[in-house]
């Protein structure tokens, strides 16, 4: 439940580690522009020893929070999921719309409240990466929006360490209220522009697929994979114009479109990537496309 001003914590001395003090210096620089927010996040997040976090901002006039940044100690390129987005509203539950700034949160509180139901993500992410806290912290709110920031823990916490972490809330919260303006926005920005790039890494056709192979890998369409298979027989622009019944004009278009596909510049670099990428390049993989 929420522990701010909760009297069992009056006059608990609370002795920050050094890791903890980085942790809240990287978090407010961060806050003041010195870093992205991803980083200002990542590195308040080690200083908790949190396994993942998340910040997230919900606008009352949308059915679901945005997820503003993420941080996982786990790779991306690892078996084990990393959290995609933020669960501050599955973890809280009924509670969410309830809660008010500058307040914490913790999972383990409600799992004795009745009313309190976890949701089917937030029982699959606690299986596979096994969960065992979760601490959900209001960092500002008010009619129009929520901000929140949230730590997941691989172990529960020693109730010591809870005193810590609640003990730094005013902290967290003042320096989230005197952000540089427009950070969230930004932070969302070049998270947009991450997610592109990495969409476009993964189509991006690899250096040694086969162009030709039965699967396609350059997405080729009928008219371009035929285009590519007269390429190899030798071919050139004009006898695919009269093997194909096109004009040249129609040819160097599915030309441009092939050199776009294949990231390729010319008809030679083409006709070598064709010719040097495998196995499948054959007419028998024409023969079933």
């Amino acid at each position: 439940m929420g522990m701010r001003g909760d009297s069992r914590f009056e006059g608990a001395k609370i002795a920050p580690d050094l890791r903890v003090l980085d942790g809240i210096a990287g978090w407010c620089g961060g806050l003041h522009g010195s870093m992205p927010i991803a980083d200002a996040l990542k590195s308040l997040a080690q200083g908790f020893d949190a396994s993942a976090a998340a910040l997230s901002r919900h606008l009352r006039v949308e059915d679901r929070p945005r997820t503003v940044s993420t941080y996982d100690v786990v790779e991306r390129n690892s078996d084990l999921p990393i959290i995609g987005r933020a669960l501050a509203s599955d973890v809280m539950g009924y509670l969410y719309s309830k809660s008010r700034p500058a307040t914490i949160w913790f999972l383990t509180d409600h799992l004795n409240d009745k009313e309190w139901s976890g949701t089917q993500t937030l029982s699959n992410w606690q299986l596979s990466r096994g969960i065992k806290e979760v601490a959900v912290m209001i960092l500002a709110g008010n009619q129009h929006r929520f901000d929140y920031v949230e730590f997941h823990f691989e172990r529960a916490l020693e109730l010591s360490e809870r005193f810590e972490i609640e003990a730094l809330l005013p902290t967290i919260i003042r320096s989230w209220a005197g952000r540089k303006s427009g950070l969230v926005t930004s932070a969302r920005m070049d998270d947009r522009i991450y997610r592109a790039r990495a969409n476009a890494d993964a189509d991006r056709l690899k250096w040694d697929a086969p162009i030709l192979g039965m699967s396609n890998p350059a997405k080729l369409s009928r008219a371009e994979f035929r285009v590519c298979l007269l390429l190899s027989r030798g071919l050139s622009v004009k006898g695919l114009t009269d093997e194909l019944g096109l004009s040249e004009a129609t040819v160097r278009t599915h030309l441009r479109s092939i050199f776009a596909k294949t990231q390729t510049s010319s008809q030679a670099e083409l006709l070598y990537r064709i010719l040097s990428s495998g196995p499948e390049s054959s007419e028998s993989s024409f023969g079933t496309y």
